[in-house]
């Protein structure tokens, strides 16, 4: 999804509204998950996977789930280098799992011949920036060091615009990850890429949230008679935007 020439003049200030409506009912996205998207997406391109060792405690067992992020993009795209910094967990992967294309590095300070020495098409940032102090500042770093070496970013991170946040806000009850600072709609985050030089913004919605009851029953019924269901973009909790460097 991309938003249309009279948002984007909003997004990058040219107009301001303190009440702009944004629809989103016009298009309808398939039951993916947060992961199934990514590797769609990244097939068979060169990428760098930032923040990749996820928790230590939970790897192995994702590992045996296929749920592991980076183990399936090393299945998937032509070549993925991951770099996290959390040290144990680089010294995990790389001795006991034996995958040696991992680095513990801070991006936005040490100096990576890694990313110097290729060209990439993905850089990707998942569910990352929403526990950053400051985002635009952060993506701007990024930005400024890599144009030219990579092709676009691939950032994930919750989307506050689903039914169930709406729900638990009409209960006057707010369920948080406690390490979060943002919560991101689709235009927010959209607007902190533009804000931070990045162009070209793509959005996309995976993880479908459990359905209300009419809206199960709809799902239901169009598979009984072999429609596909696609789904509105409030029935997903997370938002896969890409934009180019």
């Amino acid at each position: 999804m991309k938003f249309n020439s009279e948002i984007n003049r909003h997004l990058s200030g040219e107009l301001f509204s303190a009440g702009l409506d944004i629809p989103f009912f016009q298009e309808k996205y398939p039951n993916q998950t947060r992961i199934e998207k990514i590797i769609e997406i990244t097939k068979n391109k060169n990428v760098i996977h930032v923040g990749c060792a996820d928790h230590l405690p939970l790897i192995e067992k994702k590992i045996k789930e296929k749920r592991w992020l980076h183990g399936l993009l090393l299945e998937n795209t032509k070549k993925c280098v991951g770099i996290d910094n959390n040290l144990e967990a680089v010294n995990y992967i790389n001795k006991t799992l034996k995958i040696q294309d991992v680095f513990y590095l801070d991006i936005t300070i040490d100096n990576e011949s890694i990313v110097d020495n290729n060209h990439w098409d993905f850089m990707i940032l998942g569910e990352i920036i929403e526990h950053i102090d400051n985002p635009v500042a952060f993506l701007t770093d990024i930005r400024n060091k890599y144009v030219g070496k990579i092709d676009k970013i691939l950032i994930t991170a919750p989307n506050v615009f689903n039914i169930l946040t709406i729900k638990d806000i009409k209960n006057n009850v707010e369920n948080i990850n406690t390490d979060h600072r943002y919560w991101f709609s689709p235009y927010t985050l959209t607007k902190v890429l533009i804000n931070s030089g990045f162009q070209n913004c793509e959005l996309s919605f995976s993880e479908r949230v459990k359905l209300p009851f009419f809206k199960a029953v709809v799902r239901r019924l169009k598979l009984l008679i072999g429609l596909e269901s696609t789904f509105s973009a409030n029935c997903f909790s997370n938002l896969i935007i890409t934009a180019k460097f």
